[in-house]
Formats: C-alpha cells, structure tokens, sequence
C-alpha cells in the first residue's frame, strides 16, 4: 500500500466518496506503534523532574501538571464524534474539536468496518452491531483530523482516544451481530498512528509502561509531546498495537434499560439509577481501581434516542456531591472511586465541570 491509504469509499449521505490520510507512505507496517527511538533517558529525566511545564496550566488547571495520567479527573464524551453522517439518533451532537473546547479531554469512539460498492470501508465511525440497527456516522480519519488540528492550536492539553465498540461486519456471527476483529483494530490503530504520528503512545513503549504504571504526570506527556493515550476495543488486548479499555479503565457498566419517568412525571426516576451505579460501578472500581474508574451516566427514552434533558445534568451533579459527602468522612478523593465522567451531550453539562476540577484539584493539593 504505497503513498496514500484509501480509507473508506461511501455513498451515504453527508459523507465524502473517498476519503484519504495525506503523508502516508510505504506498506502498512504490522506493528504500529510509535517508538522513543531508544532515547529512554530523555524520558527518564522528566519522569523524575519536578519542572515539567511547571508554568502553564494542563487541560486547563497548573495544578494537574504535576499529576498523574490516574490522578486526574477526566470528563468523557460517549459515542464521541456522531455529530455527522446518517443517524436516527446520536449521542453527541457536536464535533470533536467542539467536545474538546467544553473540557473533555476523554473521547469514547465506536469503529465498524462493513462492504460497500464491493469495497471493505475501515474504519468507519459507527454505533451498532447489528447492521439493521447500525448508525453510520463519518469515516474515522473525518473525525480524529480536526482533533489532531486543535491538539496543535493547544500544546498543553492530553487526550484519551478510546476506541470501544469495534464492528467488523465483515465478521458476523451466527446470529447476524458484528465481532471484533484484530484485523479491524490494527488497521484502526494504523489510522490512528497516521494522523497523530509521534503524538500517540502506543502499547510496550517506554511511556506507555510510565502511562500504565501511573508515574507519567501531564506535565511529563506535554513536555514529551506525547499527548494521546489510545485504548482499542473494550476487552483486554490481544494485540500487539494498543491495549484495550478493560486494561485500563473499570469498568463497562451502563444502564442498560429505559429511563422511566417518576410517579409525577415532573422528572425521570433517578432512583434505581443510583442503585446501579452504586452497585455496578461504584463498588467493583472501589474494591479493584484501575488506572481510569468509570462513571457512565449516559441515558434512552423507550424509543432508544438518547436524552439530553437538563435535569440529566441535575441529577449527575446531586450524585456528584452525594459521593463528596460519603468520601469525606473516609478521607477519599471527593469523586472516589471515579476519576473519569462519562455521558452523552456531555458539551451540556460543561457549566459543572469547573466546580468538579476545583474540588477534585483541592483534594490532591492537600
């Protein structure tokens, strides 16, 4: 595959009929990932200094310059990306680069890969295993481009991509659903690697283990300009690539049923929402943290669309505190065991964000 990789051909609407990656030249390498070049003790002096972009705020605050990849609280935009495209529903109805200026700094991604006009077109930007149910959004490399863009106008910002749901439709199962193919999440991870080069930390290298082992600061990975920290696929990895979410984050939990209104129908019933959280989430991350703890709060009505009414964000901030109010006594983070806030239209709820970074930063300044 010399000089231009042609990524997908479509004729949906809204869409392009190819779309391509610029600069990307010679064969499509079986290992994508992005080495240090040998120069490990460059890496090892920041890691053990204490000036890395001492000066200049990262993902908006100074005081998460100095603190790690797990120590920072991260606001996540699920199903990030499904702004375009053919759609019955989407859950964000904003761009990336837009997601990223109201403060969220974890991007979750769902990828399928399907035939059309005879053509495999990877990776496309999707929601869905079930192809009669699939919403086709924008190719991949349409999406990740304006990020890239933004990431250059913003020096001093880190990023997680989490490429979640992969559908390769080429791969169906005896009941009709798309499985996740190693095939699709390496040619994703190459996507990936061409339009964020060097940017992107990659599985086995030397900051990926600094990454993982919690010891890489926001400071260390902005000095470094090593800015993206990629996860491919929800299961734990199999490939050689990028690990997957379940390596790094607890834990993919959602409530998975319609979200029904209360007696009065003046708002929806949070209460067995809670229940959920608490017992699905809030718990196993408590009793098993990984680098990111989960917090999903991300809704549908009866119909399936999901639902961006403010009382969402009401009710997402109520639990907020309540889990400030339990961790207090026990001398936890006021958010504990969650460091990562997921939702849908998560660009609405951007006038919270500030008070929960404020308290969270109050906390690890102590």
């Amino acid at each position: 595959m010399k000089a231009v990789m042609v990524l997908a051909v479509l004729t949906l609407p809204g869409m392009t009929a190819t779309t391509t990656l610029p600069q990307a030249s010679g064969d499509m390498p079986t290992d994508s990932r992005v080495t240090d070049g040998g120069n490990n003790n460059t890496m090892e002096k920041m890691l053990t200094s204490t000036t890395a972009v001492s000066s200049t705020a990262c993902n908006g605050y100074v005081g998460y310059c100095n603190q790690t990849v797990g120590q920072v609280l991260w606001i996540g935009a699920h199903n990030a990306l499904t702004d375009t495209g053919f759609a019955l529903q989407r859950n964000q109805f904003v761009s990336g680069p837009a997601l990223l200026d109201a403060g969220i700094r974890y991007l979750d991604i769902d990828t399928c890969a399907f035939v059309a006009n005879a053509k495999r077109t990877v990776p496309i930007i999707c929601h869905g295993y079930e192809w009669y149910l699939a919403q086709v959004h924008q190719p991949t490399v349409a999406g990740l481009l304006p990020i890239k863009q933004w990431l250059d106008k913003h020096p001093h910002e880190v990023i997680v991509l989490n490429f979640g749901d992969i559908a390769d439709f080429t791969a169906v199962n005896i009941r009709g659903i798309a499985t996740s193919t190693l095939q699709l999440r390496d040619e994703l991870s190459y996507v990936v690697r061409q339009v964020f080069g060097s940017m992107a930390i990659w599985r086995d290298e030397p900051w990926d283990a600094a990454v993982n082992s919690n010891k890489a600061t926001l400071g260390d990975l902005i000095a470094a300009n090593r800015r993206v920290v990629v996860n491919v696929g929800i299961s734990r990895s199999d490939s050689p690539n990028a690990w997957g979410q379940s390596d790094r984050v607890c834990r993919e939990a959602w409530y998975p049923v319609a979200l029904e209104w209360n007696d009065d129908h003046t708002d929806y019933n949070w209460a067995p929402v809670v229940q959920l959280v608490d017992d699905t989430m809030r718990s196993p991350c408590a009793t098993n943290p990984q680098l990111l703890n989960k917090l999903e709060f991300q809704f549908h009505n009866a119909l399936g669309g999901s639902i961006d009414a403010a009382s969402v964000g009401v009710a997402l901030n109520v639990y907020m505190e309540s889990l400030v109010r339990r961790n207090g006594p026990i001398d936890k983070a006021p958010y504990f065991p969650f460091n990562l806030i997921l939702t849908d239209h998560a660009d609405k709820w951007k006038s919270y964000y500030p008070n929960w970074h404020r308290r969270h930063l109050k906390y690890l300044e102590r």
